[in-house]
Order: structure tokens, then sequence, then C-alpha cells
């Protein structure tokens, strides 16, 4: 009987996790935008003190001076750069995210090294940026069709985003030099999917010279 409740107790646990984990990972839905709107916005998705103490990510440096070469580009041509942040609070969150990204934390803070010209920071729980609702707020009230997404991780957040901002019709451009990713494999996969599912893949040259 012992054993028979600890089996239950551990199939009840990975059931929680697993859904838990699903929901965090399940791109958003949300309503289509309308095609009057016009407006462009760079995305830098998750460039925290966490994001950057990943070991695999070794060439780091070059892409936050990729990440911030587009940054500087878009103050140029008054094109808004939102910026997301990770963040768990919940218990069960934090435990799954092995203790990183913790709400509050030196960790979840954006890095030092990233170029921040703007206020417009949204946190989010969930991979995907559309599951705040003060970032589709901001895209309503700004007018925005178009977004550029660069950031942390080509397989994860930026991927999810990617989704969740195809399904309600926006028009993605994903500027692959500015993309991390654990290697080269993950990234090609990843850029792979970008393509089947609609968008549009660059770089920060070409985007720097106003293509």
């Amino acid at each position: 009987m012992i054993i028979l409740g600890i089996s239950v107790v551990i199939i009840i646990i990975g059931t929680i996790v697993g859904l838990r984990t699903y929901q965090l990972s399940k791109p958003s839905s949300g309503e289509i935008i309308s095609n009057l709107r016009s407006g462009k916005a760079i995305v830098v998705l998750d460039i925290q003190n966490d994001t950057l103490s990943v070991p695999q990510y070794k060439n780091s440096s070059d892409l936050i001076n990729n990440i911030n070469q587009v940054i500087e580009k878009a103050n140029e041509m008054n094109i808004p750069v939102v910026y997301s942040k990770q963040e768990f609070s919940k218990p069960l969150d934090k435990f799954l995210s092995g203790g990183v990204y913790k709400q509050g934390s030196d960790g979840s803070k954006l890095s030092s090294q990233l170029s921040v010209t703007s206020k417009n920071i949204f946190s989010k729980e969930k991979s995907d940026l559309f599951s705040s609702n003060a970032f589709e707020d901001f895209l309503a009230t700004n007018n925005i069709k178009e977004l550029y997404l660069v950031g942390a991780d080509a397989s994860s957040c930026v991927l999810k985003t990617t989704e969740a901002g195809l399904m309600r019709k926006y028009e993605i451009t994903i500027l692959k030099d500015c993309l991390f990713s654990i290697d080269e494999k993950h990234l090609n996969k990843a850029l792979s999917t970008y393509k089947k599912l609609g968008a549009n893949i660059n770089d920060q040259i070409d985007f720097s010279k106003g293509s």
C-alpha cells in the first residue's frame, strides 16, 4: 500500500508539473489585428542577467552588439523599441525554472550590456510575450503591425512569440544574427521553423541599411 501511495503521489506531481510546463510554453491566442495598422516595432526578448549566465551562449557579446546596433538604428528611424523580461513569481514556476528569472531578483534585471533606450518594458511569466496584456495594449495604442524580433532564445521565447504574433496576423521578421541559441544546430532548426510558420528572416546589417 505504501508503494502504491508513493506511486500515486509521483503520478500526481508529474501531471501537475507537465501541465504547468505546457501552460508556460503554449503560445497564447488573441484577436486578429486590424489590417489598417501600419507601424513597426523592435522587440528585444529576455536579455537579462540570468540569460547571460547560460554558459552555452558563448557568443553573447557579439549578439548583444548586433542587438544594440539594431536598437540604435530603430531610434534613428523613430521605430519604438520594446523589451521583455521573463519573471517568475509562483513557487512552482520558480522550481521549474531552476531558480532563475525570479521576479525582483538581480538575475531578472535587463543586462547592463544591453542598450535600454525606452521605458517600454514588459514582464511575462509565459514564454510568449503576447501573454502580456500590457504588451498587446501597447501595440494597439501605437498602431503596430510589423515586429522585428531579437533576443533569447531562438527555440523558445522568440519562437513562441512568433507563433502567437502570426496567429494574430502581425508581420514578423526575425533578425537571425541577433538570436541567442545554445548551438548552431538548434538555431538552424529554429530558423527553418520560422520560415514554415510564415515569418521573414533577415539580419541586423540589412535592417540597419533600412531594408
